[in-house]
């Protein structure tokens, strides 16, 4: 047959196979790479930002006393977020759907319950700059 370099192909049946996998992780939202293979370029990628965080730490004679966070933002590509999550800064409260993310008018981006406790139905604060808005001028952020 003129198609049999087509039809007979060793590696078509792996490619096929995948693509499959690479398809339905993508509509779960997970990684068809392997965990330890994410973890190890994550941290290959983060390992610049630590070092030289490390350096600015030694020369101002300081010391990263929290156990739990980074004390600097790493930069993952976007390819790396997986079930994003928000945590309000301020509460330290895991955001649901009944507890969103808002973002006020100022860009800073907050859990309801907290907008709602800094409130208390008037003007408040941003915790984080000296902004000051209503509560009904916030918006919910989709994540």
């Amino acid at each position: 047959s003129p198609y049999a370099h087509i039809f007979y192909n060793g590696s078509a049946w792996d490619e096929v196979a995948n693509s499959f996998t690479r398809e339905f992780c993508s509509l779960l939202g997970l990684s068809a790479d392997s965990p330890l293979y994410l973890a190890a370029t994550a941290g290959a990628i983060a390992l610049p930002t630590l070092l030289k965080l490390e350096n600015i730490m030694k020369e101002k004679r300081t010391e990263w006393t929290t156990r739990q966070e980074l004390p600097v933002a790493i930069p993952l590509p976007p390819s790396y977020a997986f079930h994003s999550i928000f945590v309000c800064p301020v509460s330290k409260e895991q955001g649901t759907d009944a507890n969103p993310p808002m973002m006020m008018p100022c860009g800073h981006v907050i859990a309801k319950e907290t907008l709602d406790r800094l409130s208390k139905g008037g003007r408040f604060k941003c915790p984080y700059c000296p902004g000051e808005s209503l509560p009904r001028d916030a918006r919910r952020v989709y994540l």
